[in-house]
């Protein structure tokens, strides 16, 4: 049991992260299709198909997210950042490093296991949000702890992008 507070905090964030996600693929949905085609897991003929669908697919996750029917939403959640991180995983297995995440912000600087680390924790947390939270009346000072959390986590999540970026810069630099 936790306050519900941080469950909200937590569900606004991931909403936003999804949002902005999903905002970035249909911002250019031809550089997305090339990148989910470059990955090599699906049939070809689906890839256009699930170039459309997935970011479809993270705005009803964000809408869901901040509904009263937010359970549905973490689930689609986790399916989603556990396919990611699989996804990421297999190319790595075949020593397709060169490849672009796809990620949110990324800048064509390749995969490592850093990336599978990083959306399996992002699963982690967001599968707190599966328990149940104590009841009690929020107040005013709650909204704001809301906003200033999601602004933060916002904050970490692109901090930790440029990092991951600059390692994987970095590295490719010196081989």
């Amino acid at each position: 049991m936790f306050d519900p507070v941080f469950q909200y905090c937590l569900l606004g964030s991931f909403a936003l992260l999804f949002a902005l996600s999903a905002a970035e693929k249909f911002g250019d949905r031809v550089a997305f299709r090339d990148l989910l085609r470059n990955y090599r897991i699906l049939p070809t003929p689906l890839v256009p198909l699930t170039a459309v669908l997935v970011p479809m697919i993270e705005i009803a996750t964000a809408t869901l997210l901040v509904t009263t029917a937010n359970i549905y939403g973490v689930t689609i959640g986790l399916v989603l950042m556990m396919g990611y991180a699989l996804a990421i995983w297999i190319n790595l297995l075949r020593g397709r490093t060169h490849i672009d995440c796809g990620c949110l912000g990324s800048r064509k600087e390749g995969i490592s296991y850093l990336h599978v680390v990083r959306n399996l924790c992002l699963a982690l947390i967001l599968s707190t949000c599966l328990l149940t939270p104590l009841e009690r009346q929020l107040i005013w000072l709650d909204y704001f702890v809301v906003t200033a959390f999601i602004a933060t986590s916002m904050l970490i999540f692109s901090s930790f992008s440029h990092l991951l970026t600059g390692y994987m810069d970095q590295r490719s630099w010196w081989t």
